[in-house]
């Protein structure tokens, strides 16, 4: 299995996620830097991956608000629909 950490502490812009998630996920240079990108290049994911979600600490509630908490709804969102992906959140 494929395991990827992904910490999100110190990402304030959508700029600075989506250029962190192209690199640390590996995705391909065409990949577009926005949710549906994000969530077509996680439902291609085709071997078993877990990936590990750091989110800062000063988030209120179970996911964080803004550009950050729509990325994390969109990897909850491509988990339900690839079998291969399991996404953890955590602090």
């Amino acid at each position: 299995m494929k395991k990827i950490i992904l910490d999100f502490k110190g990402l304030d812009s959508k700029e600075q996620i989506q250029g962190y998630l192209a690199e640390k996920m590996e995705f391909p240079l065409y990949y577009g830097r926005n949710l549906d990108a994000l969530y077509d290049c996680l439902t291609d994911i085709m071997e078993p991956t877990a990936i590990m979600c750091s989110l800062p600490e000063k988030t209120d509630g179970c996911l964080p608000e803004g550009y950050l908490g729509k990325i994390c709804r969109t990897f909850q969102d491509a988990e339900a629909d690839n079998g291969n992906l399991a996404v953890f959140f955590g602090r």
